[in-house]
């Protein structure tokens, strides 16, 4: 299993807010940078911005955005590593669930949330079927 973990980009302000220009530039980025990689899966949270920031992405593989809770990280950790074993997702979150998901799913749990003012950072999570598994943290 391989998982791309990404924060939303950019967003505006107020309830629900979706991107600024900048989130939608950055969107797109994400979107160019892993037009190579094989996805089979992309997920969400039922948020604007971060549904947003994975549609690029869906579209330019044919896939559809599936929405997760982020309130229950374990649970869906545990789907990530039954459920697409041998597969490459991309999972986009906020600041706080997308370190504590990488943690959750390397099984080190020593990930702090990313700063308010970062968006730009890639955690990509890899748990081979044999041998230990591996974490890298990147910027976009």
């Amino acid at each position: 299993l391989t998982v791309f973990l990404v924060r939303h980009a950019e967003k505006e302000s107020g309830d629900n807010p979706g991107l600024t220009p900048e989130g939608q530039l950055r969107a797109r980025q994400l979107a160019d940078l892993l037009e190579a990689v094989p996805l089979d899966a992309v997920f969400s949270t039922k948020f604007r911005r971060t549904e947003l920031t994975a549609d690029p992405v869906a579209v330019s593989k044919g896939l559809p955005v599936m929405d997760y809770d982020p309130s229950d990280l374990p649970a869906f950790a545990k789907t990530l590593q039954k459920e697409y074993q041998g597969k490459t997702v991309l999972v986009v979150g906020h600041s706080n669930t997308t370190p504590t998901l990488a943690g959750l799913l390397d099984g080190t749990q020593s990930y702090p949330a990313f700063d308010e003012s970062e968006y730009g950072n890639i955690m990509m999570v890899t748990l081979p079927i044999v041998g230990k598994h591996k974490t890298m943290c990147l910027k976009y």
